[in-house]
């Protein structure tokens, strides 16, 4: 029999680092009070609608409930400095087309 994958969530750590409460979510999702706390605790498991919903609630990626917020940070940082970069590198430089390997091997011989 295979192992269960563990996999969690940071809900607890999003609510801190949004500075919201558990009272917020519950009004921003429209569950009830014991089922966020459940949530938030661990005590229930989340299911994929969970999710979805409460990263819509907190306007964040549902993937991002899935890693630390610090990481997910992180990520959206490097995610928008490759878009500065990729922007002020839009170069003009055309590739030259290769070489023709017959007429190389001719120059070589």
């Amino acid at each position: 029999m295979a192992a269960t994958p563990y996999h969690d969530w940071y809900l607890a750590e999003w609510l801190e680092t949004l500075r919201l409460k558990q009272a917020d979510l519950a009004r921003l999702t429209d569950w009830d009070k014991r089922k966020v706390s459940h949530l938030v605790s661990g005590k229930q498991p989340y299911r994929r609608d969970e999710v979805n919903e409460a990263a819509f609630a907190l306007n964040i990626q549902p993937f991002e409930l899935l890693m630390p917020p610090e990481r997910a940070m992180a990520l959206r940082q490097l995610y928008a400095s490759s878009l500065t970069i990729a922007a002020e590198t839009q170069s003009p430089y055309v590739a030259e087309p290769p070489a023709d390997p017959i007429s190389t091997i001719r120059k070589s011989a």
